[in-house]
This record gives structure tokens, C-alpha cells and sequence, in this order.
């Protein structure tokens, strides 16, 4: 038998072709059903892995989110306790400056009332003396009433300028630095002389850096405190004190000229530079007119200040006397804390003629409130 006669036999023994062709079909098609039934349970177990997963990345982000929310809560906390901290010691350091300023106040009336009390003994002390016989009164008794310093006649003796000065001058310790910036001209200096000494900043500035200094004011309260603060002072008149030198060789003239004549002021140079040694300097510091803040400030609240030297009108009076090498200084220390701000526009306009122009003003309102002279002689 043929091939193909052996293979249609096998046919009529298995039902035929036609049955045989349709059991494949069927069988291809179970096991393809079967393949994509398996195929689409392992999709499953990977979509439920998958799930899974994500829930867990879920419920991570959601663990973060709420320890994000708690990060948040506790730093808003602290930046509000932050806060709180830093008014508190902003609140704590205007107090502690408030409370220096009211120590400095404190401890300078105290200062001041010590004084009155050491003024009402001597007077006392003199009415005691004056009531004794005349023949009672000892030699030494007499020569101490006599070798007393008579007080000027002067706006001085109107007010209690001691006091007047704790409450609008400022305080000792602050003066004293702001006048610790002349130091670098004095360093080298064996006798200086302080003319208007006041309280004695400048003195006891000389005495803290070794440099020998005496000091001369016409009001005697303001001596009797430097003297007792261990400085050397004299009651009377500074000119004529400087005129009873042999040699000096710095004289420092500070917050005084404004308070003198123009005749006042110009004997004063004249004698500084007769009594100046070689290499010795004057500097004279007072009020800067060219600054308008000076007048709405300071310069008006003493009433025994005459009237503002002009920088150029000082500088004047020491060429005069002698003086060559002259410097003006503006004391930044005397600056108030006030500026005008630079213009900035944003189209890129060019405003540096406007603001040099406002600069000028800035420095006519808001110039240093006090300058120096420094003159040299030779």
C-alpha cells in the first residue's frame, strides 16, 4: 500500500479527517486558551505584587508625609519660640543698655551730689571761719580764703552746668572714647595742656595712656570733681594759664571756642603757638556749622554757647597766629545716624548726577556735628 493510501486509512480509522483536523483545532485551541489562562494568572500574581508594592510605597509616603506634617508643626514651633527668644533678648538688651545709660546717669549724679556736699562743707567751713574774731583767725586760714579762685562772672554761674552737662553731654565714658581718637597726635607728648577740661575725658585719657597732663576750667566744680578722680586740674581762665608756661608741647581745646568772643578766640591761637614747642600741636575740637543737624540737635540746648566757628574761619585764625600745617578733621564719632539713600531705577536711567547732588545735601543735614582742627607748629 501507498503512503497515501496508508494515510487515508489511518483517517477512516481515527473518524475520519475531518474529525481529526477538528480535535487539533480544538486541542490547539485549549492549550492556547490554557497559555493565555496561565500567561494572564502570572499577570495577576504580578499586578498583585505590584499592588502590593505600592500600597507599601503608599503607606510609606503617607508615614513620611505625617512625619514631614510633625517636621513642620515642631519647626514653626520653634521658629515662633525663636522668635520669642530673640525679642526676649532684643527686650533684654534695650534694657541692659537703658539700665547702663541709667547707671552712668545714677552713678554721675552721684558724682554731682558728692560735689554739693563738699561745696556746702567748704562754704560752711568759711561761715564758721568768718565768724570767728578776726585776731582768732590763723595765718594759714587767711591765706587759703585769700588764694581762693574767684568764680567768672559768666552764663556758668546761671545754671548748675555740672549738671546740665550729665544730662546733655553724654556720658563721661562715651565722651572719652569718642576723644580717643586725637590719642595717635598726642602719644609722644611729655606736657599737654587741656583748656575747657570739664568733666576730665581728655585728662583721663592722658593719664590712662602715661601721657602728663593738666588741665584748667573756669568753672571749679568741674575742677574740684577732676581732682578728686586723682586728676591734675586748675580753676581759671585757660589762656591766661597757657600764658604762664615756659614750654608746652599739645594743647587740646575741646567743646570751648564756640563759647568764646572772635577776639577770645584769636588770643588764644596767638599764645598756643608763642608757647608751643617745636613739633607741637593744637586741636580744637567745636561744633561744625556745615552741618544743619548741629542746630536742631545740640548746638541751641547749651545757653552759654555764642555762636558756631566756621571751619574755614578757625583754620584762619591759626594761619594767622603762625600755624602752617593744618588739617580739618570731620569726627565720624559726631555723625548722625541718618543718610538720604542713593536713587536706583531699574530702566538703567543714569542717576549719578542726582545722587552726587543729594549726597551734598545728605552731608549739609545729616554732616558731622563736631570737627577738629589740628595745627602743627613748625
Amino acid at each position: 500500500m501507498s503512503n497515501i493510501g496508508q494515510f487515508l486509512q489511518n483517517i477512516k480509522e481515527q473518524g475520519g479527517f475531518r474529525a481529526k483536523l477538528r480535535n487539533r483545532l480544538f486541542s490547539a485551541m485549549i492549550n492556547g486558551f490554557e497559555a493565555i489562562d496561565t500567561d494572564l494568572t502570572e499577570k495577576q500574581a504580578q499586578l498583585d505584587s505590584i499592588r502590593t508594592d505600592m500600597n507599601a510605597m503608599q503607606a510609606a509616603i503617607d508615614a513620611l508625609q505625617k512625619r514631614m506634617d510633625q517636621a513642620e508643626t515642631a519647626v514653626t514651633a520653634d521658629r515662633e519660640t525663636i522668635s520669642a527668644i530673640r525679642t526676649d533678648l532684643e527686650g533684654i538688651g534695650v534694657n541692659l543698655r537703658n539700665n547702663n545709660s541709667a547707671i552712668e546717669k545714677l552713678s554721675a549724679d552721684s558724682e554731682f551730689v558728692k560735689l554739693k556736699l563738699s561745696g556746702i562743707d567748704r562754704r560752711l567751713g568759711k561761715l564758721s571761719a568768718a565768724a570767728r574774731p578776726e585776731g582768732e583767725q590763723t595765718a594759714a586760714q587767711t591765706e587759703s580764703t585769700a588764694s581762693q579762685p574767684q568764680a567768672a562772672e559768666s552764663d556758668y554761674e546761671s545754671i548748675d552746668y555740672f549738671d546740665f552737662e550729665n544730662n546733655f553731654r553724654g556720658s563721661i565714658d562715651s565722651i572719652k572714647k569718642a576723644q580717643a581718637f586725637y590719642l595717635r597726635y598726642f602719644t609722644d607728648k611729655k606736657n599737654v595742656v587741656d583748656i575747657g577740661c570739664g568733666r576730665g575725658e581728655f585728662l583721663s585719657l592722658m593719664k590712662d595712656n602715661g601721657i602728663n597732663a593738666c588741665g584748667v576750667d573756669i568753672y571749679e566744680p568741674y575742677v574740684e570733681y577732676c581732682n578728686a578722680q586723682e586728676l591734675n586740674a586748675v580753676c581759671g581762665d585757660g589762656v591766661a594759664y597757657l600764658a604762664k608756661q615756659d614750654s608746652v608741647d599739645g594743647i587740646f581745646v575741646g567743646q570751648v571756642v564756640e563759647h568764646l568772643q572772635p577776639w577770645q578766640i584769636i588770643r588764644l591761637c596767638n599764645t598756643a603757638y608763642e608757647k608751643l614747642s617745636d613739633g607741637g600741636c593744637i586741636i580744637i575740637e567745636t561744633p561744625n556749622p556745615t552741618s544743619l543737624a548741629i542746630y536742631t540737635n545740640a548746638f541751641y540746648i547749651d545757653p552759654s554757647h555764642i555762636k558756631p566757628v566756621h571751619p574755614l574761619t578757625m583754620k584762619y585764625y591759626l594761619e594767622k597766629a603762625g600755624f602752617r600745617n593744618i588739617e580739618i578733621i570731620y569726627t565720624e564719632a559726631s555723625r548722625p545716624p541718618y543718610e538720604i539713600p542713593e536713587l536706583r531705577l531699574s530702566d538703567g536711567e543714569n542717576t549719578e548726577e542726582f545722587n552726587k547732588a543729594m549726597k551734598q545735601v545728605s552731608e549739609l543735614l545729616y554732616g558731622s556735628q563736631d570737627y577738629a582742627v589740628v595745627a602743627v607748629k613748625g
